[in-house]
């Protein structure tokens, strides 16, 4: 398993051969998934330290998609 928490208070997690969590700094569990495409500390470092923008433009996505036409 590789661990990293960032300064941004989130912490991912690779596990298995291709599972993948992040948490939030409260310890809640925010992204899980079975399939990933990065495997080293340096790539989750990358993809945790910018987690908060892709949360955003993540729940700005599925609001606009909510929305219909």
């Amino acid at each position: 398993m590789i661990t990293y928490t960032s300064e941004n208070g989130y912490t991912g997690k690779l596990y298995g051969k291709s599972s993948m969590i992040i948490l939030d700094p409260e310890g809640k569990e925010v992204l899980h998934s079975g399939f990933r495409s990065i495997n080293t500390e340096e790539e989750l470092k990358k993809v945790v330290d910018d987690f908060p923008n892709t949360r955003k433009s993540l729940l700005k996505f599925y609001e606009e998609m909510s929305k219909g036409d």
